[in-house]
């Protein structure tokens, strides 16, 4: 049967007491099974080692419900593109103070609001 893609995929699910965490492999053409899991594996370990509060890519969602309800913070492992393309856009609409300052090597906090 022919494939429309290159057909493997890991979804590696963390999920903790305040928080699920979702990381995530898609094959490519040549890239052995094995590869594309330490893909997803290495990501959820730097997050797990880093003890921020979510991963990189939940960390630009949590902007725009924070911003609309006048605050708060959280901690990362990185930033993104897109984490720092949320923020120019809702300081944008919302004129929202958003600060982003390094805690370590492995952790950020992201502060939105008034107290930003």
């Amino acid at each position: 049967m022919a494939s429309a893609g290159p057909g493997n995929i890991l979804l590696l699910e963390i999920a903790c007491t305040d928080v699920c965490e979702l990381f995530s492999a898609i094959a490519q053409t040549g890239v052995r099974a094995e590869r594309v899991a330490d893909q997803a594996i290495d990501e959820a370990r730097a997050w797990l080692l880093s003890e921020a509060a979510v991963g990189e890519h939940l960390a630009d969602q949590l902007l725009l419900p924070l911003a609309l309800a006048g605050g708060g913070s959280f901690t990362t492992h990185r930033s993104s593109a897109h984490l720092e393309s949320n923020i120019q856009v809702i300081r944008q609409f919302l004129q929202t103070d958003i600060r982003v300052e390094p805690l370590s090597d492995a952790r950020l906090r992201v502060t939105i609001g008034s107290s930003a």
